[in-house]
């Protein structure tokens, strides 16, 4: 199911930043699973049902075509940017980086019974900014460092649950120009340059999800079909 109008997503949470948005494997179609920072502490997670209303319900609480209500954890840390991946690995696990407010680029992964849980090796220190990029249970982050200079660090799937990093050759890029022109292009005009990003998914055959934050500071979520 699209989201073809502009959806809020955790408009009763206080949040802050940019988010991230991936597809996930739960549901008969794929959710969609959003983790975001909380305005003073913590990290929240949302997730869409992209199920049709023809198939079987499993969760009621949240019909087809609507976001959840939100779920916090990770308390007692300020954080300014966070994005999400599935894993390949697990199975269905959830991988999540979280950067707080003192640069460390900490490494979640959320876990069927346990939920979300942070590693004890945290992915680097010193960060300003990150992307995050995932193949088959590996991860690869582009990372701009405080002092400006720029590093790409991976971790393997050895030793899995558990990750240990590396610096590497190449990176994602750190911009995602391709929300903000898409953003433009459906003249959205409103949202915080910095906070616009996008994601694809295989719903309807194809979509590319966009997410940003308005000037009133709500997160907003759009599903455009190719």
């Amino acid at each position: 199911m699209h989201s073809r109008n502009i959806i809020d997503v955790g408009p009763d949470v206080a949040t802050a930043g940019p988010v991230g948005l991936a597809q996930g494997v739960y549901g008969a179609r794929g959710n969609l699973e959003l983790v975001a920072c909380g305005a003073e502490e913590g990290l929240w997670v949302f997730w869409f049902n992209a199920d049709d209303p023809d198939d079987a319900v499993t969760t009621p609480d949240v019909p087809p075509g609507t976001w959840s209500a939100g779920l916090g954890f990770a308390p007692g840390i300020r954080y300014l940017d966070a994005q999400i991946a599935q894993s390949a690995l697990g199975p269905d696990h959830l991988e999540v980086l979280a950067l707080t407010a003192d640069h460390v680029l900490q490494s979640w992964y959320w876990s069927p019974g346990p939920g979300f849980r942070r590693r004890p090796v945290d992915a680097a220190l010193g960060v300003a900014r990150f992307r995050l990029a995932h193949d088959a249970g590996e991860l690869r982050v582009a990372v701009q460092r405080t002092d400006g200079a720029s590093a790409t660090v991976s971790s393997p799937t050895v030793g899995y649950p558990d990750r240990y990093w590396h610096e590497s050759e190449g990176s994602p890029t750190l911009d995602d120009d391709t929300a903000l022109a898409m953003l433009a292009a459906h003249g959205i005009l409103h949202a915080e340059p910095r906070t616009a990003r996008s994601a694809r998914s295989t719903r309807d055959g194809g979509t590319t999800e966009l997410t940003w934050r308005g000037a009133d500071g709500i997160i907003r979520h759009l599903g455009i079909p190719d």
